[in-house]
């Protein structure tokens, strides 16, 4: 088990982190059931030392036997063997185990009628059905417009939350596969549908309800599978009847209203006939991603009374769920509870930030001992508000109720400073509470919607925390769906065009994910499918350039701090450049002819952009972002990048240490730092209190990343309303510098492969930290990179997995003759350790796989220890 660490007030909370031993994946996910990629990927994570043996069988029998090269960690069953809704269990004779269930297999052959629903409220839609038991295995197919709970003879199926999820619905929705084999009674059975407005008919990103369409609807069907193949027994028709549910207001953004279940049960209500509707015509198809569920639960911490008849509930955390009430009432009750991230100066619930999202669910209660909450509906909120309530209210009497996609805890990260364990705490719970079936901007006001920028700057620390690979990739999927036919891509996905398209950075994030998930994961299919749209999205942009410089678009460093601003032109050809030179790279690890056309245009724009916006190693407009950009994305000569990155350097001086960077130059300014010899400047930056810092945004009692680096100021206070969210993970960024280049876990940049197999450990200590440590799970296996310090020097320890390649890097000068290597003086392992003294008196050497521990002497260290006391001064 890994536990998420925090401090102060908050209560921590335990995620199930993989296991120790490789771990079968397919598509990414673990034993998953609803398969329908025509030739599933088997994946484990680890890569063989040796030839090995895959098999696949099912009931015993093998159906498919393949013998794998070493090295591998993946490998491809062909169509042909499997058939649908079968499971199936696999194997690498020695190494990993695993299992899948094909779905349907059939794409667009979705034919079950579909049920309307109400626009604001929640229904129940039942149909019952005999079952005679046969030979063979029963299955639910389910899928909505809206979000839905499945129930088989009063039993909820399913511990998923707000099934489907959303996709661009003029595309396609996502159905999931449940099994009923053993949950079918002999004779009568009813299956029920609960039915709400979703993402699809309710409220979405401010602009009011019904976006898609106007009703909710659900469709449904029984499916057995037998020796015989495929019949459908059952499905939803106008046979079916709805009733109301008791929750006559369901929406995601604006809350809940829940009547009393003991005296509005479904069952107790008149029912109607269902009615049948017309849906557009898209593809359904199975869900490639994790479920959203519950992922924990956390209780409040106390209870004021701000005015008579108000009580405010802390749950001592910003947090992304509903809250759940245990309420003894004496006669009727009308509850009401609103959620928020912040007080006002009276310490009644601050909601201005929410802009139109209400946040409001009201519950309707008779006499008697009840345990109710939302099952529709989505808050972001550290309070609640509660009025209405029988009595005083006591912590005792909520909890709230934690929602997420279920992504894996893949990594970790160990220092030894408490500020910064609360830092990694806060990342990972606003990567948790923005992962709601997308990436989302926050979850608190209305809007909430995938933008594209932050998920590209935050993936990299995202990727290490939890395995993302079927969740990105089934939202590339929603983001190519936006794709404009010019080439343009959107601003959010979702779509909604109004938020726009064409914003460097922003829209870039179709190169930049799929890039990612092939460097982490492996991952050449979803390349494979973003690599056409990806070159309309450049062909599209280069021919908007003039001369190599593309105009300046749209949102530029957004939210930069400082008087100057970064030239949006700038930003736009530095994106472009770097767009060029990753499709380049795609085209050679996909094997495509276009290489070389993309390189050329590469060194075009580069070119461009040397003589517009540089003189020399200097930039005409000097910004911190702007020399982040040219030297993170090589667009400055190399005989000029040293000097460039002094530049740098001295601008961060005059500035302070404070960085002064937005959403484009965050994520890249502390790395270009380390990586051009100005790691201690990174650390000076990292470790600034005052504001803009992260470590002012813990001084003021952040539990979750700010949007804004002012999202509170000591003098001004909030920010406005019209844009402040407590919950924004993408200056979270700055965990993917802690991973690489603080605790040095990472894969090395000069390479071009895939699935996480070419390493670079790095460790880099900073002042105020004694210790750091990472430990990822990769796809190619455990790494772990990490340093401790101590009177008599540091010492430095790695694990490489089989099959790896890894270069070490050390932060040492001078005395090596005192460095030990697993107990071994490091002098005397030339031979097996072939050592190279850098030019900064490091030295770095190629690591076999194996566990390494290098104890570096005082003497080798002087200088470190030197800059923790200058700092302490």
């Amino acid at each position: 088990m890994l536990e998420v660490q925090v401090s102060g007030a908050q209560t921590p909370f335990i995620r199930s982190a993989p296991p120790r031993s490789p771990v079968g994946l397919t598509c990414g996910l673990a034993d998953p059931v609803g398969v329908d990629e025509p030739s599933p990927r088997l994946s484990w994570n680890a890569r063989l030392s040796g030839e090995a043996s895959v098999v696949v069988s099912s009931d015993g029998r093998e159906v498919w036997r393949s013998s794998v090269p070493a090295g591998s960690h993946d490998v491809d069953v062909p169509d042909g063997p499997l058939e649908p809704l079968t499971p199936y269990t696999w194997s690498v004779e020695g190494h990993a185990t695993g299992a899948f269930t094909t779905g349907l297999r059939a794409r667009g052959a979705w034919d079950a009628p579909w049920l309307a629903g109400d626009p604001q409220a929640a229904v129940s839609l039942r149909g019952s059905f005999t079952w005679r038991p046969a030979p063979g295995r029963a299955w639910l197919a389910v899928t909505a417009l809206g979000v839905y709970r499945a129930l088989l003879n009063g039993v909820r199926l399913s511990e998923e939350e707000l099934a489907p999820g959303w996709t661009d619905y003029a595309h396609r929705t996502r159905y999931r596969l449940l099994e009923l084999t053993e949950l079918l009674a002999p004779g009568g059975n009813e299956l029920e549908l609960w039915l709400a407005p979703g993402w699809y008919a309710g409220h979405v990103a401010g602009g009011g309800p019904r976006r898609y369409g106007d009703r909710p609807a659900a469709s449904a069907q029984v499916l057995v599978r037998d020796d015989d193949g495929v019949r459908r027994v059952f499905a939803t028709d106008v046979a079916w009847t709805r009733r109301d549910l008791g929750r006559p207001r369901a929406d995601l953004v604006m809350g809940e209203t829940v009547q009393d279940p003991s005296r509005q049960a479904p069952s107790q209500q008149a029912a109607e006939p269902a009615e049948t509707t017309a849906v557009p015509e898209i593809l359904v198809e199975a869900d490639p991603a994790p479920p959203v569920r519950v992922i924990g639960t956390v209780p409040a911490v106390s209870v004021t009374e701000p005015a008579p008849g108000v009580q405010v509930a802390d749950f001592g955390r910003n947090v992304v769920g509903r809250v759940r009430l245990r309420v003894d009432a004496p006669g009727p009750v009308r509850i009401v509870v609103r959620h928020g991230e912040e007080l006002t100066a009276t310490g009644r619930l601050y909601t201005d930030n929410l802009r139109t999202a209400d946040q409001r669910d009201e519950f309707v209660l008779g006499p008697g001992s009840h345990v109710v909450e939302p099952a529709f509906t989505l808050h972001g909120f550290r309070y609640a508000e509660v009025t209405g309530w029988p009595g005083a209210l006591t912590p005792d009497d909520l909890e709230a109720v934690l929602l997420s996609s279920a992504l894996a805890v893949t990594g970790s990260l160990t220092v030894s400073d408490p500020a910064v364990r609360q830092l990694v705490a806060n990342i990972g719970a606003s990567a948790d509470g923005n992962l709601v079936s997308v990436p989302t901007d926050c979850p608190q006001r209305d809007e909430r919607t995938g933008w594209t920028a932050d998920i590209s700057v935050f993936g990299s620390t995202l990727s290490f925390l939890r395995h993302t690979q079927a969740f990105l990739s089934g939202w590339v999927t929603t983001l190519i769906d936006g794709q404009r036919a010019d080439g343009a891509i959107p601003h959010v996905a979702p779509v909604l065009p109004e938020y726009g398209y064409d914003s460097p950075v922003w829209s870039d994030a179709l190169v930049e994910v799929p890039w990612l998930l092939w460097r982490r994961y492996g991952d050449d299919r979803t390349l494979r499918r973003a690599y056409d749209p990806m070159r309309r999205w450049v062909d599209y942009c280069l021919a908007q350039a003039e001369d190599g410089i593309r105009p300046g678009r749209a949102l530029g460093d957004w939210l930069a701090p400082g008087t100057v601003e970064t030239p949006k032109s700038l930003i736009s050809t530095a994106a472009l450049a770097r767009s060029l030179r990753l499709v380049a790279n795609v085209a050679d690890v996909l094997g495509e002819p276009h290489a070389p056309e993309y390189g050329e245009a590469f060194t075009r724009v580069s070119g461009a952009f040397q003589r517009a916006f540089l003189s020399g190693p200097r930039l005409h407009t000097e910004t911190q972002t702007g020399y982040a950009v040219a030297l993170a994305w090589d667009l400055v000569p190399p005989e000029d990048r040293a000097a460039a990155a002094q530049a740098l350097a001295d601008l961060v001086r005059a500035d302070g240490h404070r960085l002064m960077t937005g959403f484009v130059g965050t994520a890249l300014l502390l790395p270009v730092l380390s990586e051009t010899g100005h790691h201690d400047l990174a650390g000076r930056i990292f470790n600034q209190e005052g504001y803009p810092s992260w470590r002012y945004q813990l001084r003021a009692g952040a539990t979750t990343m700010w949007e804004r680096w002012d999202a509170w100021h000591h003098r001004h206070g909030l920010q406005t309303p019209a844009m402040n969210s407590f919950n924004h993970y993408a200056y979270g960024c700055v965990g993917d510098w802690l991973f690489r280049h603080v605790a040095g876990l990472g894969d090395d940049p000069r390479g071009t492969g895939g699935g996480f197999g070419e390493l670079l450990l790095r460790p880099g200590p900073v002042p105020l930290l004694r210790q750091a440590h990472a430990r990822y799970e990769s796809a190619s296996g455990t790494v772990e990179s990490g340093w401790r310090a101590g009177p008599d020097g540091v010492q430095f320890t790695f694990s490489v997995p089989e099959g790896v390649s890894a270069r070490a890097v050390l932060p040492v000068r001078g005395a090596w003759d005192g460095m030990t290597v697993n107990g071994t003086f490091l002098m005397g392992l030339n031979e097996q350790l072939p050592t190279t003294r850098l030019a900064d008196g490091g030295c770095a050497l190629n690591l076999p796989p194996g566990r390494w521990s290098f104890t570096a002497p005082a003497a080798a260290t002087a200088h470190l220890l030197q800059e923790w006391d200058d700092l302490a001064r």
